[in-house]
């Protein structure tokens, strides 16, 4: 007897279509906005610094897809923005970036693969019986918070005078943890000659009481932290560039 392969029915695979179709396209961007537009920054030696925690669903969902489900899952995305305004290089590390708790309890960052399993989806059984596993419906959505999950975290990268960079860093949050208050971003920077600078910018947000999304062009600007060194070189100058872009400018001497 012939053996035949079962193939699934033209609903599933038209289902499956839509399915793939809608799970493949991309959220919408997240251009960094200028540091002082944001409610927590930091500035040392004439480099600013942001972050801008995504801790509620509305931010989340708009940023990454599947990102509804992240905060459900314990997935703290944190967007950093840098704006080198001093006289030379500045090294991240995105390994060296700390969540420090309100009693001295310190998380690491997550990798983007370790961030993606914690909001990975399984693929059911239905997935394995249809012959599905490759491209299955979980897959691509899997495919996709993955890509974006890597494609926006912060990289290990060098800033020259006058340029910024931005990305996230991934945190794991305790189960059923909806208040940040008491809680720090601490991370250094490494500027020239191996000078450290170490930044310590606390953040705030509750999961428990509905607020509109803290969208940076909406937060209120808190007042930076400003070096007192007289000598620093000025921040660097922003203007709008075409297709909503932002262009970086080193200072005019």
């Amino acid at each position: 007897m012939r053996l035949r392969r079962a193939t699934p029915p033209g609903w599933t695979l038209c289902l499956l279509g839509v399915l793939v179709a809608a799970c493949s396209s991309a959220p919408v961007v997240i251009p960094p906005q200028a540091v002082e537009t944001y409610q927590f920054q930091q500035i040392l030696g004439s480099v600013r610094v942001a972050v801008d925690p995504f801790f509620t669903v509305e931010r989340t969902r708009g940023a990454f897809r599947g990102g509804e489900e992240f905060p459900e899952k314990g997935l703290l995305p944190v967007q950093v923005v840098i704006e080198n305004g001093s006289a030379g290089d500045i090294r991240v590390d995105p390994r060296g970036f700390r969540l420090v708790r309100a009693n001295g309890e310190i998380e690491v960052p997550l990798s983007p693969y370790d961030a993606f399993s914690m909001v990975r989806l399984s693929v059911g059984w239905w997935g394995l019986g249809a012959g599905f596993v490759g491209g299955s419906v979980p897959a691509v959505r899997n495919d996709g918070r993955m890509k974006d999950i890597e494609t926006r975290a912060l990289k290990e990268t060098t800033v020259s005078p006058g340029e910024s960079a931005t990305g996230f860093v991934y945190f794991a949050l305790r189960e059923g943890e909806v208040n940040l208050a008491g809680q720090r971003i601490a991370f250094p920077l490494e500027g020239p000659a191996t000078r450290e600078m170490t930044y310590e910018i606390p953040i705030a947000g509750r999961r428990d009481i509905p607020t509109p999304a803290n969208r940076p062009e909406t937060a209120p600007p808190a007042k930076p932290s400003v070096s007192s060194d007289p000598t620093a070189p000025q921040a660097p100058i922003r203007t709008e560039g075409a297709g909503g872009g932002v262009i970086i400018r080193s200072p005019s001497p």
